[in-house]
């Protein structure tokens, strides 16, 4: 069954103008076709569709589930690359994988400083409905590496591949424990940034041997998050 987006759905729910395209140019829907609604906060509902016109299809709704948010919570801080494609590409694999929040950051080296807010959201509501969950990942404004640090929420690691010593980020980390780790730009963080980090609490780690790309150590990072909930606790 096809699943659409509405961010608030009402018993008698009129899709905006761009889900009534694709509903009706698209699959070619027709009077009681049915559909699930997702509102990306928990719930699912059934859909019948009453009307239909290629700007507002309308669709009688019933609440079948509502879902509580997925603990525990990830935030993945990462600095976006000055390549949209693969940035976007990352947004889009972390919502399949279900990560909690992500939240861009403008570091000294960030080659990129321009947000796409508006197309990087469409881009995690087309994988919230093709990967059929029932929480959207959580978008947060981007802000610079400092003012995040002002405020971090739970507990915080920093992957860097400055030379030291460092822990594996798998195993630092501990089941149900809300965290944070934070993902630098092409370039790495600088040291006075890694200080930084580490004076609000933040841990050092390393995600392997590898030198990874900014986006694939941000899903990385993820994929070990979610093994390690596994862990015995």
């Amino acid at each position: 069954m096809r699943f659409f987006y509405a961010p608030e759905v009402l018993p008698v729910h009129e899709l905006d103008q761009e889900e009534s395209k694709h509903m009706v140019r698209v699959l070619r829907a027709t009077e009681g076709d049915e559909f699930q609604l997702i509102d990306g906060r928990g719930g699912r509902y059934h859909g019948i569709l009453t009307q239909v016109d290629k700007r507002k299809c309308i669709l009688e709704t019933t609440l079948t589930e509502r879902a509580a948010p997925p603990t525990p919570q990830l935030t993945l801080v990462i600095a976006p690359t000055k390549s949209s494609d693969r940035f976007e590409w990352m947004l889009e694999k972390a919502m399949e994988y279900g990560v909690s929040c992500i939240q861009p950051v403008w570091t000294h080296r960030s080659e990129r400083s321009k947000e796409k807010r508006e197309r990087w959201n469409r881009i995690l509501v087309s994988a919230l409905k093709q990967s059929q969950q029932l929480w959207l990942t959580d978008l947060r404004p981007a802000m610079s590496w400092t003012e995040f640090l002002s405020k971090p929420e739970g507990m915080g690691f920093i992957a860097h591949c400055e030379e030291g010593p460092k822990t594996h980020f798998y195993e630092a980390l501990r089941p149900a424990e809300r965290s944070w780790i934070a993902i630098g730009p092409e370039g790495d963080f600088t040291p006075s940034e890694i200080e930084s980090a580490k004076e609000v609490g933040a841990l050092e780690v390393s995600l392997g041997h590898q030198r990874l790309r900014t986006e694939t150590a941000g899903l990385a990072a993820i994929q070990m998050f979610s093994l390690a909930q596994m862990k015995p606790v």
